[in-house]
């Protein structure tokens, strides 16, 4: 931050005190006499306020623009200097007195938020205003204007009294919210907003109804006497000023008991409990905001008043939230267990499916890639490929309906079943006609599984194969482009317990592929609502069909991703391709 150059400041604080006085002073001067010396001027308010605030350079300012327009008055410059002298001590008093009734002097003892510090304000003001007619009634007494006692000695003390309660309650109100803006951009705080107590709104909203009232009172004064009497100006004003004054005087006397008796039961409190809760809403997990806050509204909750209605509701609240915070943790709490064991679920799950490639190093007739990404932490989705014997290699694809923990569970099962029926060395319609039996056996909650499987005789290239519901594998002859092997499908497994499944055959050649995969790729679903679809999984295949296996299946991946784009995945992705090289020698 910036440091402040205070001589600078002085200077034009001066400057401004100077000009304002004069500019101020002159018209009120011509225009409005109460009496022959005595001006209705809001000018007078000027000296003690500034100087309240400002102390010796707006003092001094103040004095230098009475001295210029006394002289310009036509008044003798002894006259003048010594006006000047008294407006500089009425400045001056007004800045000592203020400080010592006032214990706060970080600068918001210039906040009027409270009766008190209005009182206070007045008193500085009655008592400035007491001497100013003093020094005034002896400056005209010497220079032989005027008698020590006069009805202008009444005029003046209300004059200045008045004026500065009318026009300095603002000028301090305003000037402190200026100073707490300008310390908020000199912080480099964002949020500047505009923001008055509710004191400081009641107070200015008094004065605002005060100066409407001498208004209105005011013009009735005028046009009744003016139709009524043809008074010389001075008596005219002179009337008018004193039927304003007592008004707004005794307005003063009542408004100061209506705010008192307004603060001590209405802003107070609630002003009060608002900043007790801002902090226990900060800070809501501390226990000692919470009694803090809890305090304030057993201060406030046993009166029969909006207030304590507010009070009660906000320990209600209090209550409430607690209870929401610690329910919050416990089931935070529980969600973060799930989700450590979920994760540890899905490291199991990825682990229980053949990861490692090559997968068979010591067979070069075939070769073998595969990828799973599931939908959740743990998916229904797997893949499975083993020798069956030395010469018959089984590739396996297959989808569990459902998702999460259940389609998880359901998925070890199945693929426990399938792998040990296939190598016990029965046929693959065999395994899923056992498979299915078992799976249908206590299935409750009504889960099914499709499933393609197919043996691989690497010495002949006979590929057997069975379709349990699943989606039809695509293949590719050597040289060729990538087609659906379309069968009739039997049944889904774990479906109805008496289904047999049948088989069929395909003879395949060294350099042929196949590829299994599940609906997670034909239907994944972009956020135009579009199915990715067989026709864009088969453009691709064939569009990078002499890739190896490993790249095609993480290109696959990609592209898919690229056409989703930020809609969420809803189902497992699974892959598997299997390339038959060379035929095993016998």
């Amino acid at each position: 931050m910036k440091k402040i150059d205070r001589k600078k400041v002085a200077v034009i604080v001066f400057l401004i005190s100077a000009v304002l006085f004069f500019a101020f002073t002159m018209p009120f001067r011509l225009r409005l006499a109460a009496a022959d010396i005595t001006e209705m001027r809001p000018v007078s308010a000027l000296t003690p306020v500034l100087g309240l605030i400002f102390g010796l350079p707006a003092a001094a300012g103040c004095a230098v623009g009475n001295i210029a327009a006394d002289m310009l008055s036509g008044y003798e410059l002894s006259y003048a200097l010594l006006n000047g002298a008294q407006q500089l001590l009425y400045g001056m008093l007004a800045y000592v007195l203020w400080r010592r009734i006032n214990k706060e002097h970080d600068g918001s003892e210039f906040c009027l938020d409270s009766v008190s510090r209005l009182l206070k304000m007045f008193l500085v003001m009655a008592v400035v205003a007491a001497v100013t007619v003093v020094c005034s009634a002896v400056t005209n007494h010497v220079y032989n204007v005027s008698d020590i006692i006069t009805i202008n000695s009444l005029y003046a003390f209300i004059n200045t009294f008045d004026s500065g309660v009318m026009f300095g309650c603002p000028l301090m109100i305003g000037g402190h919210f200026l100073q707490k803006y300008l310390a908020d951009l000199a912080d480099g705080k964002k949020e500047k907003i505009i923001t008055f107590s509710l004191n400081e709104r009641m107070i200015v909203n008094t004065l605002i109804t005060g100066l409407g009232i001498c208004l209105l009172i005011g013009t009735a004064v005028y046009v009744t006497d003016k139709i009524s009497t043809e008074d010389n100006t001075v008596g005219l004003w002179g009337r008018i000023y004193l039927f304003q004054t007592l008004a707004l005087n005794f307005y003063f006397a009542l408004s100061m008991g209506f705010m008192w008796f307004t603060e001590k039961k209405i802003s107070r409190p609630v002003e009060h409990l608002a900043d007790v809760a801002k902090e226990y809403y900060a800070e809501h997990s501390d226990d000692e905001g919470r009694k803090k806050l809890l305090d304030a509204c057993s201060e406030y909750s046993k009166d029969n008043t909006e207030v304590g209605n507010l009070a009660r509701s906000y320990i209600s609240m209090a209550e409430d939230l607690e209870s929401y915070v610690d329910n919050l943790q416990k089931v935070t709490a529980e969600k973060e267990r799930i989700n450590a064991e979920l994760s540890l679920a899905s490291s199991i799950q990825a682990h229980m499916l053949p990861c490692i490639f090559p997968a068979f190093p010591e067979h070069s007739e075939f070769d073998i890639y595969a990828t799973m990404t599931p939908a959740k932490e743990v998916g229904g989705d797997f893949y499975d490929f083993f020798m069956v014997d030395d010469t018959h290699v089984a590739a396996v694809m297959a989808d569990v309906s459902g998702k999460g923990v259940p389609a998880a569970l359901f998925m070890v099962i199945a693929k426990t079943l399938i792998k040990n029926y296939a190598q016990s060395g029965i046929e693959p319609y065999q395994v899923f006609t056992t498979a299915n039996r078992m799976l249908c056996d206590g299935n409750d909650a009504g889960l099914f599984v499709t499933a393609w499987m197919g043996v691989l005789d690497i010495t002949s290239g006979k590929l057997t194969y069975v379709n349990a519901g699943h989606n039809p594998p695509m293949i590719r002859q050597k040289g060729g482009s990538f087609e659906y092997l379309r069968s009739r499908p039997g049944f889904v497994l774990a479906g109805m317990e008496t289904v047999k499944y049948r088989q069929n055959e395909l003879m395949l050649e060294p350099g042929d592929r196949l590829f299994l995969y599940t609906d997670g790729i034909t239907e994944a679903t972009s956020s135009a609502k579009e199915l990715y679809g067989e026709q864009r999984l088969s453009e691709y295949l064939n569009g990078h069909a002499d890739n190896s296996a490993e790249d095609i299946l993480h290109g696959l991946k990609a592209d898919v991703d690229s056409f989703v784009g930020e809609a969420p995945q809803f189902d497992d992705m699974t892959m598997l391709m299997l390339d038959y090289k060379k035929k095993q020698e016998v």
